[in-house]
């Protein structure tokens, strides 16, 4: 063992000695184990020289110190954490150094005398955050941290300790860092609390310091807006209700077949779905305004809608609806008959639009037609009520862009001739004319004959 790690002519062995002489050789020597930093006395970050900081990384790791510094004095620190001193000792001691990730709260004590209530920084809030900045990420102890700084914010403004008749007024009593940081290991922002107390001159001051991280909300991100699109078969309407959108309902069909005035029992109404139900209506009501209310509540819901969506996505196109409501008189008694609507229609136009090969299907608007009748009140007997939902296809489809190819004929009338009404693409209307064309061709057959006999001799 020794002699894999001292050279033997360093060694001397006697009777009763076993000496080892040190070696002036460095080469071989175990590398240094790093250091914690020395800090100064005081809370308030006046370190006498600066700090051995770490290898310069970009991100805090659990239990790095915390860097700090001072932009109008030019001085690196740690952040520290005041803590109980060794053994059995309670007072505050301004070496402990924050750690990364280690949320921890302690307290101590501090002897108050009426010049520690005016000199000493760990009893006034200032001292705390005055021209304090965290390190972003930890960074060598040469290197340039300007670009790095962390403002402490400080949650408000506290006056400085003074003495009144026998006590320290306004002295720290509690101090709270809270440090925000990203996934990545990032320190975001800081912000410190700090509570004050009066103190009885020649006392004791139980402080508590707290250093509190939490991990930064990720900011949301922008939900992207789907550009508009055509409508799917099956895909509910949505109508807009005073600006709220809300999917369209028709009445629903219940098992009773009763009236329900529960909107949570109305079918939602689907894209080129026609259909049609119904229910029968009883109310003891004898007003003529109650009774239209609740039909009207019945057959539309809340109430209609003012415009429909044309399109779906995140940012549809509108169209108008049109509502027919039923018109009744104010002087209107139940002896005499109340107008109310017993039906009603909801007619959807839809169309058909862009290329042939890959249309879209948009609205183009609605109705909502109320079919009305004179009853009396209170009502006799049940009165049925009905909904109907119907979808009008409005497309117009387009001609083709090139007709079928039509035959063009030709209808020959002698076999040497090139058509009987054409000749060299002018059309001869008279037959006087189509007679000379013909001798004329026969002519000239002849000559043509001719003329190789003629060759031929």
């Amino acid at each position: 063992m020794f002699r894999a790690n001292v050279d033997s002519s360093l060694i001397t062995v006697t009777d009763s000695l076993f000496c080892v002489q040190p070696s002036d050789n460095t080469s071989q020597s175990f590398p240094a184990q790093p250091q914690h930093p020395v800090l100064g006395d005081s809370y308030h970050f006046s370190l006498q020289k600066s700090p051995t900081v770490g290898p310069s990384r970009g991100f805090y790791m659990v239990d790095d110190v915390i860097q700090t510094y001072f932009p109008n004095s030019s001085v690196r620190g740690l952040l520290r954490q005041p803590s109980p001193g060794p053994a059995a000792s309670a007072f505050c001691i301004d070496r402990n150094p924050a750690k990364f990730l280690r949320s921890v709260s302690l307290s101590c004590a501090r002897m108050v005398t009426p010049q520690s209530c005016i000199t000493d920084p760990s009893l006034s809030a200032n001292s705390y955050f005055s021209d304090l900045h965290l390190v972003k990420i930890p960074k060598a102890e040469m290197a340039p941290v300007l670009d790095f700084l962390i403002p402490v914010t400080n949650l408000s403004v506290w006056p400085s300790p003074t003495l009144r008749n026998s006590s320290c007024i306004n002295a720290v009593q509690k101090v709270k860092f809270v440090i925000f940081y990203t996934g990545r290991g990032e320190l975001a922002n800081a912000m410190v609390d700090v509570t004050l107390a009066d103190v009885n001159q020649s006392q004791l001051l139980l402080q508590t310091h707290s250093v509190e991280f939490q991990l930064t909300k990720p900011i949301p991100t922008p939900a992207i807006l789907n550009p508009a699109v055509g409508l799917k078969v099956g895909s509910p309407l949505i109508g807009r209700f005073l600006k709220e959108a809300m999917p369209l309902t028709s009445l629903g069909v219940s098992q009773s077949g009763t009236c329900s005035p529960d909107t949570t029992t109305r079918a939602p109404i689907l894209f080129t779905h026609n259909i049609i139900t119904g229910c029968t209506f009883s109310s003891p009501a004898n007003d003529c305004s109650e009774l239209r209310s609740q039909i009207y509540g019945i057959l539309q819901g809340l109430a209609t809608p003012d415009e429909i969506a044309m399109s779906s996505g995140s940012q549809p196109d509108w169209a108008r609806v049109l509502t027919q409501e039923c018109p009744f008189s104010l002087q209107e008694t139940c002896e005499s008959g109340c107008v109310l609507p017993h039906s009603l229609s909801i007619e959807v136009l839809w169309a058909r639009l862009g290329p042939l090969d890959l249309p879209q299907n948009y609205i183009l608007g609605a109705r909502y037609l109320f079919q009305c009748q004179n009853f009396k009140c209170p009502l006799s007997s049940s009165l049925a009520l009905t909904t109907r939902v119907t979808f009008a296809d409005s497309t117009v489809y387009p001609e083709p862009p090139r007709g079928l190819p039509q035959p063009f004929w030709k209808f020959p009338f002698g076999f040497f001739t090139r058509g009987s009404a054409e000749l060299d693409g002018h059309i001869i209307m008279n037959s006087s004319s189509t007679e000379k064309v013909t001798w004329s061709l026969m002519l000239l057959t002849v000559m043509s004959l001719t003329g190789l006999e003629f060759l031929c001799r």
